[in-house]
């Protein structure tokens, strides 16, 4: 470009007109910056900028239908998981109760599946709920590890104990989530097992796909960890795990994995295990504030309540940066990749309740889309159900924490007693 300067017009504002254009050039090549693919040490990485290619849209929630709360007539405890079946019926989980209420797109309560106990079709404390393409229902009790499977009619339908990783079974399976496409079927626990020195325990962290006997197939991700229990330190980058609640299977079975709490990163796995591609986005961890890892240390000792051994935790400076808690990594119906980050929650752009990061089936970072809608993104979690329906748990994450902690622990959010609720919202776009 060649700038002619003109006797009647002053050099400086010339020059700032120049330096203007230029910043607002930078900038608009920067937000159509597109996402740079490289090899690294055999393996695809797609490295996205901060800003998606495709700007942001929003999104507001409508709300249809309600149910639970403490003027209802079903009061929810502990909603802990939501699913949908190919006929838009809504699978409601209530750890507290351990029970499954099934509702209609209208929002009629179809039936209620499992019940408290240890006879068939009956569970204590589930962590997690899945629906198999057989038309099974399986809800993944903690400990010990395993799944129960009703029928559709609520009728018992077998279980699947949980076997060993390549480390051996071990003494003691905890299992906490469970990802399927209605065909393979994933788990997410750890087994522990005494170590080879005394006073030490071997902790394996799995996720892995299972058959129905209970065998581990593909071990997709394994953490194996030395815990000396005479001086026992919780370090949160080394002794959680991520992928135990941030992890999804699509419809071909590749499976995507967030490992890390400190890295936007998500690892996509083959069917068979291989490492297809890893997606990374450019992205600034939220700092904590000293009532940040105050709260997290609580969190960590509520969960060790009662051990007969001291213990200390070393907590890291950010917040994680994808919320395990809101179980943010997600497969969206249209098979797009959905990321709730910590700054999606707790700064979510446009007035929104949270902001969401969408990446195509590629792995790019296309969008941005923000949710508008009258609740507490900090407590409550919004499931998208279909293109144009989305539920909303009050509680959901409180609810989490709970069952993370023993019920040693709550967010504290001052919600009212028996408020636990669902809404069915339809979604409207800008």
């Amino acid at each position: 470009m060649q700038f002619i300067w003109m006797s009647d017009q002053p050099r400086t504002t010339l020059l700032f007109l120049a330096a203007s254009l230029s910043l607002m050039l930078m900038f608009a090549g920067s937000s159509a910056m597109a996402a740079e693919k490289k090899m690294i040490a055999g393996v695809e990485h797609i490295q996205n900028p901060n800003t998606p290619t495709d700007g942001s849209i929003d999104i507001h929630l409508k709300e249809l239908w309600r149910a639970g709360g403490s003027d209802g007539d079903l009061i929810f405890g502990m909603i802990t998981q939501i699913r949908n079946d190919v006929n838009g019926n809504i699978f409601v989980m209530d750890a507290q109760l351990s029970q499954v209420h099934v509702f209609s797109p209208q929002g009629d309560l179809l039936r209620t599946l499992f019940a408290e106990g240890e006879g068939p079709g009956e569970i204590r404390g589930p962590r997690d709920l899945v629906l198999m393409n057989d038309g099974r229902i399986g809800a993944v009790q903690e400990m010990p590890g395993k799944l129960i499977f009703v029928d559709k009619q609520g009728d018992p339908a077998g279980s699947l104990s949980i076997g060993g990783t390549k480390a051996g079974h071990g003494n003691m399976c905890q299992t906490f989530s469970a990802f399927t496409n209605g065909d393979q079927l994933l788990i997410a626990g750890f087994v522990q097992a005494p170590g080879s020195e005394g006073g030490h325990m071997n902790q394996i962290n799995f996720l892995s796909s299972f058959d129905e006997s209970g065998q581990s197939l593909v071990e997709f991700i394994i953490e194996e960890n030395d815990l000396d229990m005479a001086d026992f330190v919780f370090d949160e980058m080394h002794n959680l795990a991520p992928f135990w609640w941030n992890a999804a299977i699509n419809t071909a079975g590749d499976v995507y994995v967030a490992p890390y709490l400190n890295r936007y990163q998500i690892q996509v796995f083959a069917p068979d295990g291989s490492l297809k591609n890893v997606i990374e986005r450019d992205y600034k961890p939220w700092s904590r504030s000293k009532a940040d890892k105050d709260y997290f240390e609580n969190m960590v000792r509520a969960i060790y309540h009662g051990v007969p051994f001291e213990i200390r935790v070393k907590v890291s400076d950010y917040e994680p940066v994808i919320q395990y808690l809101h179980r943010g990594l997600r497969i969206h119906p249209d098979g797009t990749l959905w990321i709730l980050t910590t700054h999606g929650i707790r700064q979510p752009a446009n007035g929104a309740m949270a902001t969401f990061d969408v990446f195509s089936t590629e792995g790019v970072f296309t969008r941005q889309v923000n949710v508008h809608a009258g609740w507490n993104s900090m407590s409550d979690t919004i499931f998208f159900l279909d293109e144009n329906h989305a539920l909303v748990v009050t509680g959901f994450a409180d609810a989490m924490l709970t069952q993370f902690t023993s019920g040693n622990m709550t967010l504290d959010l001052d919600d009212e007693e028996g408020s636990v609720e669902i809404f069915y919202c339809e979604m409207e776009w800008e």
